[in-house]
């Protein structure tokens, strides 16, 4: 199991938006900008969906997923293995999270991402350099 450093967290913390890749069972990539991140633990991301569509097609087909962000604090690209809950705790935590923090949002599931990559993303003599 990944567990993410200080450094990894507070730079997703500090990003407004990420960037979700998935793919289909046939290999056609699809990558949408997110908003509704944050970080569970160590080792696990949650994701709340609300508009997601080919995202969550491909998701239920193929569930690795990328996840890459640039902020303030820097940037990391993540990799990871997803389940989609949408009549569980975690969903009602994450629809709990959403009338909270973005009280338009209605979530239609919450994914959460098992962690298994962490890549570098910023210039310099290490680009894509895996840290994690």
């Amino acid at each position: 199991m990944v567990t993410l450093t200080q450094e990894i967290k507070e730079s997703l913390q500090g990003t407004k938006t990420a960037f979700l890749a998935t793919s289909s069972k046939k290999g056609i990539p699809n990558a949408v900008p997110i908003a509704a991140f944050r970080v569970l633990d160590d080792g696990t991301l949650l994701i709340s969906d609300q508009y997601f569509n080919k995202t969550l097609q491909n998701m239920k087909e193929n569930p690795t997923i990328a996840l890459s962000w640039w902020g303030d604090k820097g940037g990391f690209q993540i990799k990871g293995t997803v389940t989609i809950h949408t009549n569980d705790e975690i969903f009602r935590q994450n629809v709990a999270w959403m009338k909270e923090s973005w009280p338009k949002f209605v979530p239609k599931s919450a994914v959460l991402v098992k962690i298994t990559d962490v890549y570098m993303v910023k210039p310099g003599p290490e680009p894509g350099k895996k840290i994690l």
